[in-house]
């Protein structure tokens, strides 16, 4: 029967694809081996850090003679805003608004407004003050390239001062 000439041609066949099909060994034994070469790789550079406000402060200073003015100094960690505000009122005292930084411009922005802090049956004086006032932000990592203070006062907000105070 053909049956039998079949399977002796497959046996036969399936003898001679042994050791063809399956998986490669894990060594080649049929050639020179192949290294790896070392590929370069990127150092990390450390970059500075971002800096980030760790504290802020506001203390009122008293009274004091050019409102509409402030100064900007700077340490190593601190930008110090020493100025002074206009209050409509004897019961108006300078207070922090906000003390914000915008890392894409690099730069601290400090808004300082007055509020009243007199007692609901106490009489403030009707008549215009000056007072002084200290601002301070503290950072870790870096200082802010610039920084920018904004009085919000009885004269609508204007800007007072402006300085570069990175490194």
């Amino acid at each position: 029967m053909d049956r039998r000439t079949f399977l002796a041609g497959a046996a036969g066949a399936f003898s001679m694809l042994a050791g063809c099909v399956g998986t490669a060994p894990e060594t080649p034994d049929d050639g020179p081996a192949t290294t790896e070469t070392d590929t370069p790789t990127e150092t990390d550079t450390p970059t500075p850090a971002s800096p980030s406000i760790v504290s802020q402060s506001l203390e009122q200073r008293g009274d004091c003679d050019s409102s509409g003015s402030a100064s900007i100094t700077t340490d190593t960690t601190t930008v110090t805003v020493e100025g002074c505000i206009a209050g409509r009122n004897g019961c108006m005292y300078p207070a922090l608004a906000s003390a914000s930084y915008d890392a894409d411009a690099d730069e601290l922005s400090v808004r300082v407004t007055t509020e009243d802090t007199s007692d609901p049956d106490e009489a403030c004086t009707q008549a215009i003050v000056h007072r002084g006032y200290r601002v301070t932000v503290e950072f870790d990592g870096a200082l802010p390239g610039s920084t920018t203070v904004v009085h919000a006062g009885m004269n609508g907000e204007q800007q007072v001062a402006q300085s570069e105070t990175g490194e």
